[in-house]
Formats: C-alpha cells, sequence, structure tokens
C-alpha cells in the first residue's frame, strides 16, 4: 500500500453541435443564432479562432447579466479564443440573452480592440477582460464599461482603462465613447444603478477594490473620486453589486490560489460599504478563476459563473448558471452544483471504523454537477472479479460523493484504482478545493492496487469530495474513508 501525505501528495461537443461547427467551416458566421443549451453555456455556438479562418468552439468567461425592459435575460461575456494561450488573445465581447433560461441567442461580436482602435485611437490588441453594462432610462441608452490596456508599460505592466461604448440596442450597434477618466488602473468593472437612479462605478483587481459614483448626467464620468471598499475579505477581482430587500451585496472573487477562486460575498447599509464579509457562495469550479453575477429573473434569483469543463484548460471557459437563494436572514446559501447522494447520505466514519464507496455510485445530478465525462454523456463502467467500477478516467473528468462529517477531523482516504498507463495521475478535493496534489500510479497494472492519501481535514461544513482525472487513464473501484490515527 503506497501512502501520500495529503498536504505532499504528490471535449468534445455533441454531435450535432461537432456538425454545426463543420457547417459553418468557411462561412460567414451569421448572427444572430439560436440554441437549446444548459450548463455550461455557449461553448455549442460556433466561433473563429485566434488567427486563422477555422472554425471552432465559442469559449466565453466572466458573465455579467442583466435584465432589461424588453424581459429577456442578457449575458454580457468576455471571450477565451481557442486554441488556448492566455488571455491576452481575449479580444472581442459577444452577447446572449433567452427569454426561458433554456433557448440561448447568441447575437453576435459587439466590440473588439481593432474597433476600439479604430474608433478611439488607443488601446492594443487583445486584453479585454470582464465587461459589463448598465441603461441609462434618462436617455435610452446602454452603457458598455470593458477594462482594456492602452499601453503596455516600460516596467512590464499594463496601463488599463476602462473603456464605455454606447448603444440604443442592447444586443449590439456600439459605438466607442471614451474611457472613464481618473478611475484606478484596475480591471472588472462594475455598475449598479440604485433605486434612485444614481449610478456608481466599481473596479478591482491586484487585492483591492474601488467604487464610486458616476454623473447623473454623463455615464462615462465619474462623480468625484473612488474610494477603496471596506471590509472586504480575501479580495482577489470581480466586484459585482446587487441589492436584496434593501441590503447591498458585493460579491467578487477570493484568493483561494491554486486551487481556484470561490466567489464570496459581503453586506452592507451603502452601496460603498463598509461592508461586512459573509462568506462563500460558491466553491471552487476546478477553473484556476472565479468570475460571477447574481441576478433576479422572473422571480427567481439566478447565479452566474464560469467554468473550464468543456475544455480543461484554464484558457478556455464556459459560462455557467444556476439558481441562487437566500436564508431568512439575507444570507446567501452556498450555490448546490454538487448534485444529490445516489444513496443514503455518506456518513463519515468514526474511530475504528472505515466508510467504503463504490466510485460507481457517485452523485445523481448529471453532467456538469454530479460528474463530468469529456467526449461522452456519463463515466465509463466496466466489471470485473472485484465488483463494478469506472473505467478511462482521463485528464478533466471527475465525479462527486456528498459526505457528512459528524464532527472535525483527520481522515485517511484509500483509493483502490489502477492505471491503463505509465504516469497516470489524479487528485481528490474537498468542497472543489484541491487536497491531495496529484496521485501518481507509474506502474499500469491488470489488478486494482491500494493509495492512500493520509490526514485529509472533513469538517460539518464539507459537502462533497470529488475525484478528478489529471493525466494518463485511470480505473476506480473504491474509496475508502478510515478516521486517522491521532
Amino acid at each position: 500500500m503506497k501512502r501520500i501525505p495529503a498536504t505532499k501528495a504528490v471535449i468534445l461537443l455533441m454531435a450535432s453541435a461537432g456538425a454545426a461547427l463543420a457547417a459553418n467551416a468557411g462561412q460567414p458566421l451569421k448572427y444572430p443564432m439560436t440554441r437549446e443549451m444548459h450548463n455550461p453555456l455557449f461553448v455549442e455556438f460556433p466561433s473563429p479562432m485566434y488567427g486563422s479562418d477555422s472554425i471552432g468552439r465559442l469559449f466565453t468567461a466572466d458573465p455579467s447579466g442583466h435584465v432589461w425592459a424588453d424581459g429577456r435575460f442578457y449575458i454580457y461575456a468576455s471571450h477565451d479564443m481557442e486554441p488556448a494561450y492566455g488571455c491576452d488573445r481575449m479580444d472581442r465581447y459577444h452577447v446572449f440573452s433567452t427569454d426561458d433560461m433554456v433557448n440561448w441567442t447568441d447575437h453576435g461580436e459587439i466590440l473588439s480592440s481593432a474597433d476600439v482602435k479604430n474608433q478611439s485611437g488607443w488601446g492594443i490588441e487583445g486584453w479585454m477582460w470582464a465587461p459589463d453594462c448598465a441603461y441609462n432610462p434618462a436617455n435610452g441608452k446602454y452603457y458598455f464599461y470593458f477594462p482594456h490596456v492602452n499601453e503596455p508599460l516600460p516596467w512590464g505592466g499594463h496601463d488599463w482603462r476602462t473603456g464605455v461604448a454606447v448603444s440604443d440596442d442592447p444586443a449590439g450597434d456600439f459605438h466607442m465613447a471614451g474611457y472613464i477618466e481618473g478611475a484606478p488602473q484596475l480591471f472588472d468593472p462594475c455598475v449598479f444603478v440604485d433605486d434612485d437612479g444614481q449610478p456608481y462605478f466599481y473596479n478591482g483587481g491586484c487585492g483591492w477594490c474601488a467604487g464610486g459614483k458616476l454623473r447623473r448626467d454623463d455615464w462615462t464620468k465619474l462623480d468625484g473620486e473612488m474610494q477603496r471598499m471596506e471590509g472586504l475579505v480575501e479580495f482577489h477581482e470581480g466586484p459585482w453589486i446587487h441589492k436584496y430587500n434593501g441590503k447591498y451585496y458585493l460579491s467578487h472573487s477570493d484568493d483561494h490560489g491554486a486551487d481556484g477562486n470561490q466567489l464570496r460575498y459581503a453586506m452592507s447599509d451603502s452601496p460603498l460599504g463598509p461592508w461586512e464579509d459573509k462568506g462563500v457562495y460558491l466553491y471552487a469550479t476546478g477553473c484556476g478563476t472565479s468570475h460571477g453575477s447574481i441576478v433576479e429573473y422572473k422571480g427567481k434569483w439566478y447565479a452566474l459563473y464560469h467554468c473550464n469543463n468543456p475544455s480543461g484548460k484554464d484558457e478556455l471557459r464556459s459560462v455557467c448558471i444556476d439558481e441562487l437563494e437566500y436564508n431568512p436572514d439575507g444570507t446567501i446559501r452556498p450555490i448546490h452544483n454538487w448534485g444529490t447522494p445516489a444513496g443514503e447520505m455518506l456518513m463519515l466514519p468514526a474511530a475504528g471504523e472505515s466508510l467504503t464507496v463504490n466510485a460507481v455510485n457517485y452523485n445523481n445530478g448529471g453532467t456538469n454537477y454530479a460528474y463530468y465525462k469529456n467526449g461522452g454523456d456519463a463515466p465509463e463502467k466496466a466489471s470485473s472479479t472485484s465488483g463494478d467500477y469506472i473505467t478511462n478516467i482521463h485528464k478533466g473528468d471527475w465525479m462527486r460523493y456528498s459526505v457528512n462529517a459528524r464532527n472535525e477531523g483527520k481522515y485517511d482516504i484509500t483509493f483502490k484504482a489502477k492505471a491503463q498507463e505509465p504516469g497516470t495521475a489524479f487528485h481528490l478535493s474537498v468542497n472543489g478545493t484541491k487536497v491531495s496534489g496529484d496521485v501518481v500510479i507509474d506502474t499500469p497494472a491488470d489488478r486494482f492496487a491500494e493509495i492512500t492519501v493520509e490526514g485529509v481535514t472533513i469538517n460539518p461544513d464539507v459537502e462533497y469530495i470529488d475525484l478528478r482525472g489529471d493525466n494518463g487513464t485511470l480505473d476506480m473501484l473504491a474509496i475508502v474513508i478510515t478516521p486517522s490515527k491521532q
């Protein structure tokens, strides 16, 4: 039995979507286009690939949700360009809308870095990150706010500006109207319009967030100086403001580190704080970054965010949306995006006992919630003399298992697994947080071996554990959980 300390343990589209991409190859894309789709969203829409005439999948991130007077739900998102490279190639924006949360319309490209340069004379190629949009009823205009680099700086940084484009149409025909002068050189703009019509502007990054008023008569200009938002905990980037029952909420990504950002939120009696942190409302999704928004539509509240499930790459992300619920005191319940137990809830064992979880008994709830299988509808199952098991687990595949801990404690978690090729690796996560490092099986085998990750902390707040493939091809028979010996 191989033991590894917990702290040191070392894409496809559905056939119809693939056919649609093939049909679009070599032809101009025609918008709007509408398709039925579910999480992760928009990847089945076609998109030009970077530096090529080829057509690939559409990868989107950093969703800002809004409901306008036409009764449709709109999403303004940044655009990750395929093939995967980095955030510097993000050079255009699309807008999407729906009236039933099932059939989504891609209205096409609304702005690019070339448009900014041609219309305003500033900016470089790429570097168009998380946007937002706001509607001014006084003049009937839609204001599209986006962070963009004006020019690289001599010492290696970037001269960030928040550009503003204006349109009479929420889904297109945006034209440059300048940028927010005097705003901190941060990114991820958010514009919140209070009940009295006062617009507020926020941006953030590099560990801090700023907010201030916009002029009522000109939504491209600040009304006074912006100020630091006080009281936030582990602020990373991506501020979003919404209001519920008279309280203001500032949500943002946190400094969760290499495991991937979580989304936190804080509450206040004022749109400019001070803020009181209320904790995490979305666990890490396995993607290196997280960025979200919170919106009400037709009597329900929704949380928007992104993941990297379809691509397995942090540079190619996909927007997701799930219902959000409040507690009676106004706090937000964590977004339940891990499915439900396949049988009875798995109660973690007491000292001297153990719990065996058959790998095939992963949660119910379907793809993107209970599991994800790249290139397939569900994890593949097989049988042996040892019992049923999950086979052909590859990089980016995962399964989740709901657990319930009576008390906080440390547990040794043993995997009954075998590799089909050298260098096969996987890892264990708890509530989306990687806790094991890469568990590597160097030698393929015909039989299942036991590999133990020791000292994994699980407390009563833990909702689920998940198993994720990192490399090679893995078969998994069972997971055995035993309290660590103190």
